[in-house]
C-alpha cells in the first residue's frame, strides 16, 4: 500500500521532470558518481545542508520520512539489497505487522557490509529475486512473511499472521512451505505449527489455538470456515462445524463485534441458522485463551447433548 502523499515517492517521478533533481536520498559512491567532490560533500554536510543518517548515505532535505528510512537502508547495503520482514510488509495493511524500529535488508553472501544503527544486514546464500512491485527493492512476500515467523517466539503471534496473509491471498500455503523447508530450521517450529493450522481451515490465531485444544481433548472431528447452503437464501461460512450434529460454534472477535452493523449481521446469521435447525453457540478468543478447560469443557457437553436429540 503506497503513501501517495509521501514526498520519497516523488524521488521516482522527478528524475523524468527535471533530471539534475538531487535525490532525498543519496549514497556517497553516487554523490562522486553525479560530480559531487569530497570537498562539496563535506561543506554540504557541515553547512547542515545534507545530513548523514548512515554511513556513506546523505538525507538532502529536512525531514526524514519512513520511505527515507527505506531508501536509505537499501542504499546503505548496497547493490542487490532487498527489504524483507516487517520493513517489507509494513505498507500491506496487515494487522499483525507495524513499521519496525529496525529495517531487516538481505544482500548478498559476499556482501561485507555489517549492521549498524536501524539497520540490520543478513548475508544470505539463498537471496530471491526481487519482488515484481513498486517502490523500494523487496523480497517476495512469503520470504518477507517467513523472515518476520522465524523471529516471533509467541505461536500466536505467528498464527495471526500466516492466517492473516493466506486469507488475503498476499502469498499461498505452498509459498511458505516452501520457505520453510528451504530456510533455516532453528526457530522455525512456530511457523510449521501455524501453517498446519492454516491449511487444516483456521483463519485467525484464536481459531487456531481453539482448534488445537479440542483437537487434543478428543471433540468428534470437526470442519473449519464450512460452507452451509441455505435454501432459498445462499450460504453462510462458520467456523467450526459439526455437520451431522447440525452444532455450529463461532469465535467471536472483538474487533468484529464491537460496532452495531457488525453485530446485527452476526446475530441475523444466527437466527437463519436456528430456524432452520442449527444449534450455534459463541465463544470470544478471550475464553479460548484464559479459560481453555473451561472451553472445551463446554462444547464436549454442548456436543453431547446434541447426540442425544432424537434424529430430525
Amino acid at each position: 500500500m503506497v503513501d501517495a502523499m509521501d514526498p520519497a515517492w516523488l524521488d521516482e517521478l522527478v528524475p523524468l521532470l527535471d533530471p539534475t533533481a538531487v535525490p532525498r536520498v543519496l549514497g556517497r559512491a553516487d554523490a562522486l558518481r553525479n560530480g559531487y567532490n569530497p570537498n562539496m560533500i563535506a561543506h554540504r554536510l557541515a553547512a547542515a545542508q545534507w545530513r548523514r543518517i548512515l554511513p556513506r548515505t546523505y538525507l538532502t532535505v529536512d525531514t526524514l520520512t519512513w520511505h527515507d528510512r527505506l531508501k536509505a537502508a537499501l542504499t546503505f547495503a548496497g547493490p542487490g539489497a532487498l527489504l524483507s520482514g516487517a520493513a517489507a510488509l509494513a505498507d500491506e495493511g496487515l494487522d499483525a505487522i507495524a513499521r519496525p524500529s529496525k529495517i531487516l535488508v538481505l544482500v548478498p553472501i559476499a556482501n561485507r557490509t555489517r549492521s549498524t544503527a536501524w539497520v540490520r544486514i543478513r548475508a544470505t546464500r539463498r537471496l530471491p529475486e526481487r519482488a515484481l512491485r513498486p517502490g523500494p527493492a523487496r523480497a517476495p512476500l512469503s520470504r518477507a512473511v517467513a523472515d518476520v515467523a522465524l523471529e516471533r517466539r509467541r505461536l500466536d503471534d505467528v498464527r495471526a499472521l500466516i492466517s492473516e496473509v493466506v486469507r488475503r491471498r498476499l502469498c499461498t500455503v505452498d509459498e511458505l512451505a516452501d520457505e520453510l523447508e528451504c530456510g533455516r530450521r532453528n526457530g522455525s517450529a512456530n511457523l510449521r505449527d501455524a501453517l498446519e493450522e492454516v491449511t487444516a481451515g483456521a483463519w485467525s490465531a484464536p481459531e487456531a489455538r481453539a482448534a488445537r485444544l479440542l483437537r487434543r481433548a478428543g471433540v468428534p472431528p470437526f470442519e473449519q470456515n464450512a460452507r452451509i447452503d441455505l435454501p432459498g437464501r445462499g450460504h453462510v461460512v462458520v467456523d467450526f462445524l459439526w455437520r451431522k450434529l447440525k452444532a455450529v460454534l463461532e469465535i467471536d472477535s472483538i474487533r468484529h463485534h464491537t460496532n452495531a452493523p457488525d453485530r446485527d449481521a452476526t446475530d441475523d446469521r444466527h437466527l437463519v441458522l436456528e430456524t432452520v435447525g442449527y444449534s450455534v453457540v459463541h465463544r470470544t478468543p478471550w475464553t479460548v485463551i484464559n479459560r481453555p478447560q473451561e472451553f472445551v469443557t463446554g462444547i464436549q457437553a454442548w456436543l453431547a447433548a446434541r447426540t442425544q436429540l432424537p434424529a430430525r
